[in-house]
């Protein structure tokens, strides 16, 4: 295969790994009985701890309306509850809620996933894995990037974009 190539379809599996990744997501909500966006911001309230609303809407580029409506949805699920934040009584900080029984049903989703990204990671030289790790990493920040790119386009521009299959490779 030639550079350019391998290039494509290396370009063609990040998209496939994003489209799976999203499926995958779905289907955690889907099991826990939250919709695939609820859930993304419940794993932003425990991986970074209790934290305003505004933070939440910050984090996941919605608006402050939106995350209102999913912070109602989680804490009557008691997955989160609200407080009033102690420095400004006119913000609201979302903190997480030990959930014993949305415990169980997470670990029994990631912990088996976990082992065997820990199996096929182990796999490879210490040197592959800093490969990985580097790629990885730029994907993300670029994967930001461009999210940010995107909602700036829509809040400038409201008209809904129409991409073609060939410019989006």
């Amino acid at each position: 295969m030639e550079r350019e190539e391998i290039i494509q379809v290396i370009k063609d599996k990040f998209t496939e790994m994003s489209t799976e990744t999203i499926l995958f997501h779905q289907a955690v909500a889907d099991a826990v009985g939250l919709h695939i966006t609820d859930h993304q911001c419940m794993h932003f309230i425990h991986r970074y701890g209790a934290m305003p609303a505004g933070k939440l809407a910050e984090l996941t580029g919605l608006t402050t309306g939106a995350v209102t409506g999913i912070i109602d949805r989680l804490e009557k699920a008691g997955y989160v509850k609200r407080t009033n934040d102690p420095k400004d009584r006119r913000r609201t900080i979302v903190e997480p809620i030990r959930n014993k029984k949305l415990e169980r049903k997470l670990e029994m989703i990631f912990i088996p996933l976990h082992e065997k990204m820990h199996k096929l990671l182990s796999s490879y030289s210490d040197s592959e894995l800093a490969f990985l790790l580097e790629a990885l990493t730029k994907s993300v920040e670029l994967t930001r990037e461009e999210s940010k790119k995107s909602r700036s386009i829509k809040k400038s521009n409201p008209t809904v974009l129409r991409f073609t299959e060939k410019s989006l490779h």
